[in-house]
């Protein structure tokens, strides 16, 4: 069966470099999908006008169009669902995602064009969706949908029990098909590797979507998935986007072991809680290649926490805080304001915390009613928020307060988030860290990165040396080596680095853009052709690669063959 699976992001959030990605989820529908045997075209329509989707639908003429819907892009799914239909009356125009699960009886209600909602985790309900649409089977049967009876009225099918062991499911980019407006390289980069949460946070709908508990890939189908990006993608930096990485400690744990074990030499970051960590599991991460770790901490204010039913205490995030930076991996936090009942005081207390446990880096975000949170349910019965709330086309989400405070607490926070970050690692601070964990590359690049910013270039290049003395098979040290060599204008030195990086990982994109620009840097067309040749090979929509063949005059058409050869050889 010919299928669309499709994705357009908020005009605004295609500025965003996450939200303009494919939601992970439809990188995993493709997979299964391929493996089922259907002919599948992967899109992010992001980056397109609306008259190049609509080209699009006309090349593609898909039987089956599966939508990907968020709160911050319901609308523009909604417009290519008419799209579809326009295009094909017959058609089967299938929504997923948060919001189309969270509001499947309101969309199916209003906009005929919808014919089918799958409600939560798609991978098993879309595959017997397919065949009952083969069969020409009554879909109002099939579990874990939303569809509409004979009169026309939204019904709810069964339920579907989820998956129970992740790692059946196919690995994302490990055979990849045909794809329009989607880069591979940056989508890869965020990996998932257990769904579900622990926590019910009230602003929060991840517990409705995929159920009670956490569901956990094992560190194996993990540690292969790594291996397997790196290998085939050349990457070697990633972020787990688990709701909590740190949730199942004996996991990370052995998560970290093979890691270490196998030598793969990644960076990575994570999302956790603060009261899901602890030292040893941090030390263990940090030798690991974890250089971020990112701590939903909301506010300062002890009733505030509990407004948001994220059943932790300030004390809890000092002290989570507190063993991050002594085991010297990056802090990142995520901030809230908005909340109902929030005063100055309130903010008061998060600016403390702020200066208390110094984050590098964090964010801050007006509280926003979405579907299917415990916020949204209490504010519809007790305060008479619409249930039509989400049918209006106006921005991205909604705001739960709108007063001049939460512009000037959103504002307040930015300011002791920007001083604080300031606040890096001291000489001495890495010292210590050298001594509790020992060896870490982690700790090297944090350290030479700190003594470029204090322009003590001969101490930052002595420290990347050091690291390929170590390491002589890490990437990181190789590369970071090339790149202060650029900048201090040793270009020769620089070639020399990024060729031992290549072979190191042979599919580095970056490294063989750098080699591009400074072969033409150096005068040698031949270099810079041969360079930039091979990245569009390995990339051929890439910009930076399209760029950069472009100055350097690789004929046209060479990426286009490489990619045909790539895919040749990762089908064998």
């Amino acid at each position: 069966m010919k299928i669309l699976l499709a994705y357009k992001c908020h005009p605004e959030g295609a500025k965003d470099p996450f939200t303009s990605l494919l939601p992970a989820g439809l990188l995993t529908l493709d997979a299964v999908l391929r493996e089922k045997g259907h002919q599948v075209t992967l899109a992010n329509f992001s980056g397109l006008s609306w008259d190049r989707v609509r080209q699009q639908l006309a090349e593609i003429r898909p039987e089956v169009v599966g939508i990907s819907q968020f709160t911050h892009n319901r609308v523009e799914a909604l417009r290519l669902a008419r799209l579809a239909k326009e295009f094909d009356p017959a058609s089967l125009v299938v929504l997923g995602g948060p919001h189309a699960t969270h509001t499947w009886r309101e969309q199916l209600s209003r906009h005929p064009e919808l014919d089918v909602v799958v409600l939560g985790e798609g991978e098993a309900t879309l595959v017997e969706l397919l065949e009952g649409r083969a069969a020409g089977k009554a879909l109002s049967g099939i579990a874990g949908i939303a569809c509409r009876g004979i009169e026309g009225e939204p019904l709810q099918g069964p339920a579907r029990a989820p998956i129970a062991d992740l790692d059946l499911l196919p690995l994302p980019g490990e055979n990849p098909g045909r794809s329009i407006g989607v880069d591979f390289r940056r989508q890869l980069e965020f990996v998932i590797t257990s769904r579900g949460c622990p926590a019910s946070c009230l602003f929060c709908s991840s517990p409705l979507f995929w159920g009670k508990g956490v569901r956990f890939r094992s560190p194996e189908s993990v540690v292969r998935e790594i291996r397997m990006l790196k290998e085939c993608y050349g990457l070697i930096y990633f972020s787990f986007r688990d709701d909590t990485f740190t949730a199942n400690r004996g996991r990370v744990l052995e998560i970290c072991r093979l890691l270490q074990e196998e030598r793969l030499h990644i960076l990575w970051n994570c999302q956790s809680r603060v009261n899901a960590v602890d030292e040893e599991m941090l030390l263990a991460m940090k030798r690991a290649g974890c250089e971020c770790i990112q701590f939903g901490v909301e506010s300062g204010s002890p009733e505030m926490l509990k407004a948001l039913g994220k059943r932790i205490l300030p004390a809890d995030v000092e002290r989570a805080a507190a063993a991050v930076r002594r085991v010297g991996i990056n802090l990142s936090i995520y901030l809230i304001t908005g909340i109902p009942g929030e005063g100055e005081g309130d903010l008061q207390q998060t600016l403390r915390l702020i200066d208390r446990i110094r984050p590098q880096d964090g964010q801050v975000s007006p509280l926003v009613y979405y579907p299917g949170t415990e916020l949204l349910v209490r504010a519809q019965r007790e305060h008479g928020v619409p249930a039509e709330l989400f049918e209006e086309e106006r921005g991205e989400g909604f705001l739960v307060r709108r007063d001049p405070f939460v512009e000037r607490s959103r504002l307040a926070i930015l300011k002791a988030l920007g001083k604080a970050g300031m606040k890096g690692f001291s000489r001495a601070g890495f010292d210590a860290q050298r001594k509790l964990v020992g060896y870490s590359f982690v700790t090297e690049m944090l350290c030479a990165e700190a003594l470029e910013q204090e322009d003590d270039w001969e101490g930052a290049l002595s420290v990347y040396r050091g690291m390929v003395r170590t390491e002589p098979r890490n990437p990181w040290g190789v590369l970071l080596h090339a790149g202060l060599q650029a900048r201090l204008g040793d270009l020769k030195g620089a070639v020399g680095s990024y060729r031992e990086l290549l072979r190191l990982v042979p599919r580095h994109l970056p490294a063989l853009l750098a080699l591009g620009e400074l072969a033409l840097e150096l005068g040698d067309p031949a270099s810079a052709r041969r360079d930039f040749g091979r990245a569009l090979e390995l990339a051929p929509e890439d910009p930076s690669a399209l760029e950069g063949a472009a100055a350097a005059g690789v004929p046209q058409g060479q990426g286009k063959a490489g990619a045909s050869a790539k895919r040749r050889k990762t089908k064998k």
